[in-house]
């Protein structure tokens, strides 16, 4: 794939139905874009390509076997059967929503009520989950009223702001201690 600016105005504009476009699509925004934004060319000394391939067949190797759906979180929960109770316990839900209250590269907002709607249906899954999410404050409340655990992971700052970026699970992770 070209590293151009001429792709770069493309992909801004254009929307990609083919799912193979949509994801070369968000790997060059968000991986070549200066500063994670798809507003100008990122040109660095280091070799953006080469890293990003290595990372992505160390990905490729680590997610052998796992199925991806891409379809609105609705959908898929309607698609989860099991076939014997004990598949619930090696089932596994990562979700990476739209931030709320952040500029994105998806084509909807995601709002309150779809945040809400996430929550009710990975609990009612029953099976182990995890959320990513800035520490909006809505989000922290809907956790905690919820009674899920809340994990603060570090701090993402760009020219315009701080946020934390946080992981929500329905289930406890353990400290591990670095020496």
């Amino acid at each position: 794939m070209p590293i151009s600016e001429d792709l770069l105005r493309h992909w801004k504009v254009t929307r990609e139905t083919d799912p193979i476009r949509k994801a070369l699509r968000f790997l060059f925004l968000s991986n070549y874009g200066y500063m994670g934004k798809p507003d100008t060319l990122r040109f660095a000394r280091d070799n953006t390509s080469k890293i990003l391939y290595e990372n992505l067949n160390k990905t490729n190797k680590f997610i052998f076997g796992c199925k991806f759906m891409n379809v609105d979180f609705r959908d898929i929960f309607k698609k989860l059967s099991f076939r014997h109770e004990a598949g619930k316990l090696e089932t596994f839900i990562y979700c990476d929503p739209p931030y709320l209250e952040t500029a994105n590269n998806y084509s909807n907002s995601f709002s309150e009520k779809d945040s809400l709607d996430l929550f009710e249906m990975l609990q009612g899954s029953g099976v182990k989950w995890a959320m990513s999410e800035f520490d909006n404050p809505f989000i922290l409340n809907e956790a905690k009223k919820r009674n899920l655990k809340t994990h603060y992971i570090k701090e993402r700052r760009n020219m315009k702001n701080r946020r934390t970026e946080i992981l929500i699970t329905n289930y406890s992770i353990p400290q591990i201690k670095i020496w």
